[in-house]
């Protein structure tokens, strides 16, 4: 495993009057993530293990998993397996042989937390649910483009883009003229959310600090962040608004290259396509055949 540190994106930004008596290193407050990212090294030899271990157990749960997934379409439903009555060496196999893909994801709400990590089959994902405690509460995997619950807890969030450029702060510059935009490409999703997905490239606008903190202010913040590993690190985080996500893409020395706002159900970049899919099936099935 290796590790790649990820900057945090800003949580709660001071507008306004208070804004006025903060100092400017102190005006932004960080949502607490992982300062860094473990990646799975391919040429690990997950699957060896003790030939005297039985693991028919974990061959049976992973033959269902391929089976049902060489019928499956992405445009289906999810197909989820609890992951129950497997013993310790059984489980052991699993976890070593799913390991860690290329996105991870949390989603944190009020009494529990959801962590998400793709395996290094494409598109099939491992997902826990904690309590505050840290006492698991649920363990399956998932097979699909992304998690369900990644784009069900998006969609109960308001959909409007709310503002009033009267009492925008007076020292923004293109803020307004940004979320006018993100106001209608928002509004033209919501007639018709199959349109090609449309994005904000705040790298390429004029903006200024200020500008920045208005916009995330007046979006709010998600409960969900997403870390892509997959040509480079992309962080991808909710805001307040359904279907809008704030788009981060950075180089090998972390420096933001990118940032983009994306008006989807979710970004692309976070999703595996059906030929992944297809052929995750096909890896499982081998790993599968060689227990």
């Amino acid at each position: 495993m290796s590790s790649i540190p990820i900057p945090p994106m800003p949580k709660n930004i001071l507008s306004g009057a208070d804004s006025q008596n903060v100092d400017e290193e102190d005006r932004l407050e960080y949502m607490e993530m992982p300062t860094e990212m473990s990646i799975f090294d391919i040429d690990s030899k997950v699957y060896d293990w003790d030939e005297s271990h039985d693991l028919s157990a974990c061959q049976m749960f992973l033959q269902n998993i391929y089976k049902k997934m060489e019928k499956h379409k992405v445009e289906n439903d999810n197909l989820v397996f609890k992951i129950a009555d497997l013993d310790t060496n059984n489980l052991g196999y699993l976890n070593a042989l799913l390991s860690e893909g290329e996105v991870s994801a949390v989603i944190t709400q009020k009494h529990k937390v959801v962590n998400i990590q793709e395996s290094i089959f494409t598109g099939v994902w491992r997902i826990t649910v904690v309590d505050k405690n840290k006492i698991l509460l649920e363990d399956y995997i998932e097979v699909g483009d992304i998690p369900n619950i990644v784009r069900d807890l998006n969609q109960v969030l308001p959909s409007k883009v709310l503002y009033d450029s009267a009492l925008l702060p007076e020292n923004v510059a293109n803020a307004p003229a940004i979320l006018t935009e993100l106001k209608d490409k928002r509004s033209r999703y919501e007639l018709n959310p199959k349109l090609i997905p449309e994005a904000i490239n705040l790298t390429l606008l004029p903006h200024t600090t200020e500008d920045i903190e208005c916009i995330n202010n007046t979006l709010g913040i998600g409960n969900t962040v997403l870390l892509s590993r997959g040509y480079g690190n992309c962080r991808i985080s909710s805001t307040g608004v359904s279907s809008v996500w704030w788009v981060q893409y950075f180089n090998s020395t972390d420096i933001e290259i990118l940032s983009t706002i994306e008006v989807v159900d979710i970004p692309i970049v976070a999703c595996a396509a059906q030929e992944d899919l297809e052929d995750s099936a096909e890896r499982l099935k081998e790993f599968s055949d060689e227990l």
